[in-house]
């Protein structure tokens, strides 16, 4: 298991039959790219969902639905734009979570190696800003209180919605 992602899990346990199996040779092929170590152990770990239903962290690819089905990045991406009415340019970012306040996560994917990504936050008011920290580490700064800016959950008591 990633570090971050063990760090993670202190923080903020996994409940009972949490993960998503993903087929990421073909999520590679649709989104022609691999993707970041610890986002692929988180997956494994939480899956798609929510942190208290306030954070939503999206899946590549389409998985069966138990109950209600997690984001896709697709529908990310289109969101974290189309809700501030910006025209969508997504070359070189990938959206991978958003928040209750219409704040979205995503990728610096600028680099070639997805162990390398950065996130970057496209908060509600249309302002980007950069972290230079990858996504599980992302998470595991804002249950610390070290990373402000999204959140919608309560970082003292926060559980992930598989």
């Amino acid at each position: 298991m990633h570090p971050s992602v063990a760090s993670l899990a202190e923080l903020m346990p996994p409940h009972a039959g949490a993960g998503d199996a993903i087929d990421w040779d073909e999520a590679r092929r649709q989104w022609g790219t691999d993707f970041p170590a610890d986002y692929r152990d988180f997956v494994s770990v939480y899956g798609g969902g929510s942190i208290d239903n306030g954070f939503f962290v999206g899946l590549p690819l389409l998985v069966a639905p138990r109950g209600r089905r997690p984001l896709t990045f697709e529908e990310l991406n289109e969101d974290g734009y189309g809700l501030l009415d910006l025209e969508p340019d997504l070359r070189g970012r990938i959206s991978w979570a958003m928040d209750c306040s219409a704040n979205h996560a995503f990728w610096d994917t600028s680099h070639p190696d997805p162990d390398r990504w950065t996130v970057l936050v496209l908060e509600c008011e249309g302002d980007w800003v950069a972290h230079d920290c990858g996504m599980v580490e992302f998470l595991v700064g804002l249950m610390t209180g070290e990373i402000t800016g999204m959140g919608g959950f309560s970082p003292e008591q926060a559980l992930f919605l598989n």
